[in-house]
């Protein structure tokens, strides 16, 4: 009895483990997003770049890059700055699509 109970509990365990890289493939929409440096100065460049292209654009930026910007500098400037550095990132990324789109 114990050692049906014991193969029955690796047998599942098993199935779990092998279960692991196909839910962690499918959870994401797509490669996870690497942040290199989380300092505040990083905040600043990138609320700076983002800037200097909204003031190169014609008009006014999507309300979604408004959005995580000011929500990026936000935590950035309570010292969220990992949080922060994720939103003013895409912010940039959807504001280059943007920019670069005829």
């Amino acid at each position: 009895m114990l050692v049906e109970r014991t193969l029955a509990r690796c047998a599942t365990l098993g199935m779990l483990l092998a279960s692991v890289p196909f839910a962690l493939s499918a959870a994401g929409d797509g490669p996870p997003v690497v942040v290199t440096t989380d300092t505040p100065e990083y905040c600043h460049r990138l609320i700076d770049r983002i800037s200097e292209l909204i003031e190169s654009v014609s008009q006014p930026p999507p309300v979604t890059v408004s959005s995580l910007s000011s929500e990026g500098q936000r935590l950035c400037d309570e010292g969220h700055t990992r949080p922060g550095i994720l939103r003013l990132r895409r912010a940039l990324m959807l504001l280059e699509q943007e920019t670069q789109s005829p």
